[in-house]
């Protein structure tokens, strides 16, 4: 007898019960952006980033290199950054709360509110210090705008979101939405961008032609990168070179030519992408994706044409910009130069973005972009003195234009490529976007998954032969998305035979209850429990089994 008690104790230890649902967990799509991902920002991003994203909100950010590094490196959980948002709109839900119109300043609070309950004390001091910042921007945005979701907000319960990357794509939002006209151009020193031996200062214009859009979707859905536009007015350490070739005897005794200027455009279009497969096994996802065309011209677009956000700009926008002087004998004329290079979209193979998420890759048409464009640029420079040299004859002009040319190509090749590298390239890909490049980054796999729970406990510890022990089943849908066609199974254990089977009270969402299976009163074999309705996140239920010791 004692030996059969203690087997039917150590059977209801073990014990255990199983359920059935409809599903335990469906991918329902991926997160994914076209956009910034820094992995570090060094002091020369630095300098670029305050004035560039500053410029985009006609404002003034002073955030250290430390202070974008937490940034970059800051993840917070979107649903739970979405969750503060609505929160903080008074709206009923995560997915309403994109619809609203918020400050960037707000923005900036939520992601904070979310750092601090990640306990990341480092992002939550530096996005309090921003929204301070960013306190004059009074007009607003709408985050759908740009994180557009067309799957379920509770299935982005492990997706995370980038503070830099929000960031900057609804600053880029904030410029297409609310700045009619590009802001007041910003100066940067060329000390402030390791340039001293080419730049002196620049002017830095930027507009945001078309926003970035991000995406959580299913298979097929496309997110894109902004098309943006700069103008970079370059104040050029004083360039002369030797000029022996243009002296011509008789008739040039003395020349001398300087280049000190030179105004350089950029616009990229966006870079596209669309979500291909989503293996929720191996955690992967293909995309396909396609980096914007990038377009370069040197010489002068009037202000009025180059940020006219609807207008297309062509070849013919482009008029002839003064970059310095030549002397000539004793007559000073200006050296105005233009040049256009449209660029191309090659076909950019699928790209596999393993986890764990989020992944960055770098997309890039070609690594010679920047050396192919300047090579074009040279190659089609046109070039005119004005005014002419002999404006009556014509002589000296030309003799002295096809002498000229090789001149000022020779002399601006080496000052073009470390502007394109050095700070064109380098302030698009502050906004996600580079000289033949796209950054795309996977966040993460959009899941509904049943996270269903059971617990058992007996109403005692020891029973002897002929006792009853009664066995309560709690469930609990302890998941963000809602179970359907439930069913609970348990069997009686050894050295016990059924006695009854019960439901208890039902939760909110399930209509009713059956012990569909059960053996025989005295017999031995399995239980099951079928439920109709729907059980509810986050509600709680119980079943019971009782079962007699033999």
């Amino acid at each position: 007898m004692i030996h059969r008690l203690f087997r039917a104790v150590v059977a209801s230890l073990l014990l255990s019960a199983s359920f059935f649902a409809s599903a335990a967990c469906t991918t329902t799509g991926a997160c994914v952006s076209a956009g910034p991902r820094l992995a570090s920002v060094d002091t020369t991003k630095s300098a670029l980033l305050n004035p560039l994203l500053g410029g985009l909100l006609g404002t003034n950010l002073n955030l250290t290199a430390a202070d974008w590094n937490t940034l970059a490196s800051g993840e917070v959980n979107l649903l739970g950054f979405l969750n503060v948002l609505q929160a903080q709109t008074n709206v009923s839900s995560p997915s309403q709360a994109l619809t609203a119109n918020v400050t960037l300043g707000q923005i900036a609070a939520a992601l904070g509110v979310q750092a601090q309950a990640q306990a990341n004390t480092s992002l939550t001091s530096v996005l309090y210090a921003l929204q301070s910042q960013l306190g004059s921007v009074g007009a607003t945005v709408r985050v759908g705008d740009l994180l557009q979701l067309t799957a379920d907000a509770t299935t982005l319960t492990k997706t995370t979101i980038n503070s830099l990357d929000m960031l900057t794509g609804l600053i880029q939002l904030y410029n297409r939405r609310n700045v009619l006209t590009t802001p007041v151009p910003v100066g940067i020193s060329g000390g402030a961008l390791g340039m001293l031996g080419v730049l002196n200062s620049l002017q830095l214009y930027a507009q945001v032609i078309e926003p970035a859009v991000y995406i959580c979707g299913p298979t097929g859905s496309r997110f894109h990168s902004a098309a943006v536009r700069i103008k970079l007015k370059l104040d050029l350490v004083s360039l002369a070179p030797v000029t022996d070739a243009l002296v011509i005897p008789p008739l040039i005794n003395k020349a001398s030519l300087g280049i000190a200027q030179l105004d350089v455009y950029v616009e990229v279009a966006r870079g596209e992408g669309t979500i291909g497969t989503i293996d929720a096994v191996n955690r992967a996802v293909t995309l396909q994706v396609q980096p914007g065309i990038a377009d370069v011209y040197i010489g002068k677009i009037p202000d009025a044409v180059f940020f006219n956000r609807s207008r297309t700009l062509s070849a013919a926008d482009v008029d002839y910009g003064n970059i310095g002087s030549l002397v000539i004998n004793d007559l000073v004329v200006a050296v105005e130069v233009k040049a256009t290079v449209r660029g191309d979209a090659p076909f950019v193979p699928p790209l596999v973005v393993p986890g764990p998420f989020p992944q960055t890759r770098t997309v890039s048409t070609s690594t010679a972009f920047v050396t192919n464009t300047v090579n074009s640029l040279v190659t089609n420079l046109s070039l005119r003195i004005t005014p002419k040299l002999s404006p009556l004859t014509g002589v000296l002009d030309d003799l002295v234009m096809p002498l000229l040319k090789p001149l000022v190509t020779t002399t601006l090749t080496p000052v073009l490529t470390p502007v394109l590298t050095g700070v064109a390239d380098p302030l698009l890909q502050l906004l996600g976007i580079g000289l033949g490049q796209v950054v795309v980054t996977v966040n993460g796999i959009c899941e509904a998954c049943d996270e269903f729970k059971l617990q058992k406990s007996a109403d005692k510890a020891n029973a002897a032969p002929g006792s009853t022990i009664v066995y309560t089943i709690k469930y609990e849908n302890s998941g963000t998305t809602t179970i359907n066609n439930l069913k609970i199974a348990d069997a009686t254990p050894a050295y016990t035979v059924f006695g009854a089977g019960g439901c208890g009270t039902l939760p909110s969402g399930l209509s009713a209850c059956s012990v569909s299976s059960k053996p025989a009163a005295g017999a031995a074999g399995p239980v099951e429990w079928t439920f109709t309705g729907t059980l509810l996140p986050g509600a709680t239920g119980t079943v019971t089994l009782n079962v007699v010791v033999q």
